[in-house]
């Protein structure tokens, strides 16, 4: 140990007691002196007062403890006892009837490691709970595209005529923007869908004036038109082989 004389920082009488009496109880195991029923509490009070015993007046020594004469207290074994524990485990255990602050005067450096493994074990719960965020939120996008894709499929076999049942089916699962997208580009596909104005490029209408307005003019088309809309759908050869497949399935 660094003589006061030349350290830095001159250490408090209780703490360099403490630093002592930790190292003098090694120092006795080491050679395998039988120890007392309390070793550290009894080196520990040796180096700060000359006597192994604990009591009052030496108890009031340590800062952070202040027993008044007539106050209620523990017993003085009881407080042996915590101190011996305390002074073992070096401030990581500091038992009643020990003030809990009293490591920050006898071992800083035990807080300093106590807040560093909070603050890891913070970051550690705030590092799973954004990993779990992540994963959740890529799970979400990647169910969102599994939607939009199976819309998509499902928005290719049908016709002007059967486009209202499948907006019903994906108004509320698909976000808007897309809806309206695939719509527009679906109507393409059909002749008898020009010059709708809600599919124009500055149209700034929703998904389901749209739709709305495709099925209002699928009702006025003639049966040509109804019968090119059906051959314009990617399952026209189905409808061939299978004669009235695509009316009853779409």
């Amino acid at each position: 140990m660094i003589p006061k004389s030349h350290s830095l920082v001159t250490l408090l009488p209780e703490r360099q007691a403490a630093l002592q009496a930790i190292a003098a109880v090694e120092h006795a195991q080491q050679r395998g002196t039988r120890l007392a029923r309390h070793p550290w509490a009894a080196a520990f009070m040796k180096q700060l007062s000359g006597s192994s015993r604990v009591s009052v007046q030496t108890l009031n020594r340590i800062r952070g403890i202040y027993l008044r004469p007539r106050e209620k207290r523990a017993p003085l074994p009881e407080w042996e006892g915590a101190l011996d524990i305390f002074l073992c485990t070096a401030g990581e255990v500091c038992p009643l009837p020990l003030p809990g602050e009293l490591a920050t005067v006898l071992f800083p450096e035990a807080v300093f490691r106590r807040a560093e493994r909070a603050k890891h074990a913070a970051m550690k719960i705030v590092g799973h709970a954004g990993r779990r965020e992540r994963q959740a939120e890529d799970y979400r996008e990647r169910q969102l595209e599994n939607r939009i894709r199976q819309a998509e499929t499902e928005l290719a076999f049908r016709t002007p005529e059967t486009l209202r049942g499948w907006f019903s089916v994906w108004c509320d699962d698909v976000p808007e923007n897309d809806l309206k997208n695939m719509i527009a580009t679906w109507a393409r596909r059909f002749p008898s869908l020009n010059g709708l104005e809600t599919l124009q490029p500055y149209a700034g209408d929703v998904a389901c004036e749209v739709a709305g307005e495709i099925h209002l003019r699928a009702l006025h088309m003639n049966p040509d038109q109804q019968e090119m809309n059906r051959w314009l759908i990617p399952n026209k050869l189905a409808a061939v082989a299978e004669p009235g497949f695509i009316r009853d399935n779409c």
